[in-house]
Formats: C-alpha cells, sequence, structure tokens
C-alpha cells in the first residue's frame, strides 16, 4: 500500500482509478486499508476542489416532485392536508375526500373514511 497526499488532479485521478480497482473487495482483505485510506483522502480533496454547493430547498422539492413522479397539485393538495393537520387530530373537521386524497396512503373505500366524509 503506497498512499500519499492527493495535490493535483493527476494524483486524484489515479486515486480513483485504484479505488476502482479496489471497490467491492472484501473488509478483512489485506488491501481494503488502503481503499478506506484513500476514499478518506479524494473526500477532503472533493471538499476543497471540487466543492458542490447545497441546493436551494425549492431546488430538493422539484427534485424530490421529480423522483416521485408528482405534480404541483399532488403537492398542493397535500401541503393544504398538512396545514389542517390539527384541526384534524382533534376532530374540529372531519376527513373530506379532497384531503384523503391529498393524503394519498389511504385508502378511500375504507367505510370508516368514507362514513366521516359524509357528514
Amino acid at each position: 500500500m503506497e498512499c500519499k497526499p492527493i495535490r493535483t488532479d493527476e494524483d486524484y485521478e489515479a486515486a480513483m482509478a485504484r479505488i476502482e480497482e479496489l471497490w467491492g473487495i472484501p473488509a478483512d482483505s489485506p488491501d481494503a486499508d488502503e481503499l478506506e485510506v484513500l476514499l478518506a483522502l479524494t473526500g477532503v480533496y472533493e471538499k476543497q476542489h471540487h466543492h458542490v454547493p447545497s441546493p436551494d430547498p425549492a431546488s430538493l422539492l422539484e427534485y424530490r416532485m421529480d423522483q416521485m413522479g408528482l405534480t404541483d397539485e399532488q403537492i398542493r393538495r397535500y401541503l393544504e392536508c398538512r396545514r389542517r393537520l390539527p384541526e384534524i387530530v382533534s376532530r374540529e373537521t372531519h376527513l373530506s375526500l379532497e384531503i384523503i386524497e391529498g393524503l394519498g396512503d389511504i385508502p378511500v373505500e375504507s367505510s370508516e373514511i368514507h362514513r366521516l366524509d359524509t357528514h
């Protein structure tokens, strides 16, 4: 095992190539320590030289919506449900079909929910 500081992009590329060679080796393998050290060194180098800023909250929401296949309308309904949650939990208001649909995971066919929606 020959590990040295990563000072240049060439050093970084060489370390990444070695990581790729070692990837997936058993944890008790003689080269496991080398892999662990290289991962730590490349992580530090990436933070210093290739830092990617954190996304803003709106970008995170858009990304998650895309991953989940959600539309703007579905998110609007969900947020409306969240706003009314204290009223529902305290039983000041009943679950409407719109709220049930906004929550998404509650089966509308449930007789209890259907009963609540009719009051």
